[in-house]
């Protein structure tokens, strides 16, 4: 089993139920774009990985894993001097002492920055490997002791004019482990740096799913998804996929494709950037916004028709006036599109490594062309981590890019 749960789970094409019941506002969307994959280049080797690992801030803890890095989708940040990269290495963090401070916090997962360029990702400077620190106050996330993993990569700067800016807000992904099934259960929550990723402080959770934890539940992947401006620019969405509140611990046909939450930006950054900070209560949408909590409430599918789940990464296209999506089943990578968010056209098939002879586990992620790596336009990348199902484990992972055109 690799250190990184996530993959795991990740290599598995997870089916999920056909509803016969649809969105009320539901409607037929014909996709834009046909995205046709143009490149498909190796930007980082696994030896790149590996020497990187050697010179990472603070020191490696994990010897047998080594630099398990990234081990989720990359978050993706440009400056004035290039790009700022942030995703897990998923290795074990112990705690240690390293130039007069402690680092660690005997979890897996870390916030990883590394400073390179599109081309170049991982760059030449030492890769930050930082772990998020339990808030100031622990009523903020009781469960931060639970964790086992925590990790995650898709980040959003504040821009300027509202709370926090210039800062980072990131989604990290955490894991309980549930005993008897050897798994875990996983949900999402934010962390907050107001040093450039030098630092992380723990915001707690914003989405768990629709059945409370259980030690003998069937493990879930709930991803680690960006935060995603809503058309009328009020709102972050978040997409993950949910189970549904059956009563079983098994996946059957509990879980959804596509959900999503939402809560107000400016009420976001408030509170991640307060005088306390923690993380704002998010809501499920089921039917309307007012009904369910992002803490374990009800939401609705809003693709039933989606014959498997995975992690979820959206981004906004500019160039379309359309949000793109990609479903990232493990060894297959899926698309499709909406205008608003809420209703997504059939999934089209973008890539799948299952007919690669190491049927490789990815991790996904949109990386825009632009001055905002989160906007895209008629051409964008692909980022991609590429983990082989060999045995080879994390010595054999190199991060890759699709680039991607929509004619």
């Amino acid at each position: 089993m690799p250190t990184k749960k996530l993959i795991y789970l990740a290599s598995l094409l997870i089916p999920v139920c056909l509803l016969t019941v649809v969105v009320a506002s539901a409607q037929s969307v014909t996709p834009l774009c046909t995205p046709r994959i143009i490149a498909n280049q190796v930007l980082t080797t696994a030896a790149q990985r590996e020497a990187g690992g050697d010179i990472a801030q603070p020191p490696l803890t994990d010897q047998a894993n080594g630099f398990a890095w990234p081990d989720a989708p990359l978050g993706v940040v440009k400056t004035d001097q290039g790009y700022m990269f942030f995703g897990s290495d998923g290795g074990l963090h112990s705690r240690q002492q390293w130039r007069g401070h402690l680092y660690g916090n005997n979890k897996y997962g870390s916030i990883t920055r590394t400073l390179g360029t599109v081309d170049n990702p991982l760059g030449s400077a030492p890769p930050i490997d930082v772990t998020i620190r339990p808030n100031p106050d622990s009523n903020v996330n009781p469960y931060y002791q639970s964790y086992d993993y925590m990790g995650g990569g898709p980040v959003y700067k504040v821009p300027a004019g509202l709370p926090g800016a210039g800062n980072l807000l990131l989604v990290y992904h955490a894991e309980i482990p549930t005993v008897t099934t050897r798994s875990f259960y996983a949900v999402l929550a934010l962390a907050a740096s107001t040093d450039q990723g030098l630092s992380w402080t723990d915001l707690g959770e914003i989405i768990r799913i629709n059945q409370g934890y259980r030690t003998d539940m069937d493990g879930f992947d709930i991803g680690d998804s960006p935060l995603v401006i809503s058309p009328d620019h009020k709102y972050f969405y978040i997409f993950f996929p949910d189970w549904r509140a059956n009563g079983t611990t098994h996946w059957g046909n509990t879980v959804t494709s596509v959900s999503v939450a939402r809560a107000p930006i400016a009420a976001v950054l408030e509170a991640a950037f307060g005088a306390k900070p923690h993380a704002l209560a998010f809501q499920k949408y089921y039917d309307g916004w007012h009904l369910e909590q992002g803490l374990g409430g009800y939401s609705r599918d809003l693709d039933p028709q989606t014959p498997y789940g995975g992690n979820l990464q959206v981004a906004y296209n500019a160039g379309l006036q359309r949000y793109q999506m990609l479903i990232n089943a493990g060894v297959v990578v899926y698309y499709s599109e909406s205008p608003d968010g809420m209703n997504w056209s059939a999934l089209s098939l973008l890539y799948d490594f299952r007919n690669k002879q190491d049927q490789p586990s990815v991790y996904v992620t949109f990386v825009g062309m632009g001055d905002d790596p989160a906007i895209l336009g008629k051409q964008f990348y692909v980022f991609y981590t590429r983990y082989p199902n060999t045995g080879a484990g994390w010595t054999g992972a190199s991060v890759n890019r699709f680039t991607v055109s929509c004619p």
